[in-house]
């Protein structure tokens, strides 16, 4: 999904349709490699997946993706 979100800088793309929500910029392309980067590294720190959920919890006390989390740590350690 990184590689994908990066190309989209790439190519310069003034509007990406990657959610549910809005459309989005450039910007917002940006902050979503970076959060899929830290939630990388918060996995490679974790044992279960309560501790990881927890842990990207704490790192992103704003996250409103409780289901995606969910799947999320489901795919990480199953």
């Amino acid at each position: 999904m990184i590689l994908q979100l990066e190309s989209y800088l790439q190519k310069d793309y003034s509007l990406v349709l990657t959610s549910h929500y809005t459309p989005e910029d450039l910007k917002d392309v940006e902050t979503k490699i970076a959060y899929l980067r830290e939630v990388k590294v918060l996995a490679s720190r974790c044992g279960s997946a309560a501790e990881f959920k927890a842990a990207v919890k704490e790192r992103f006390p704003d996250y409103g993706g409780e289901n995606y989390l969910e799947m999320t740590s489901g795919f990480f350690f199953a």
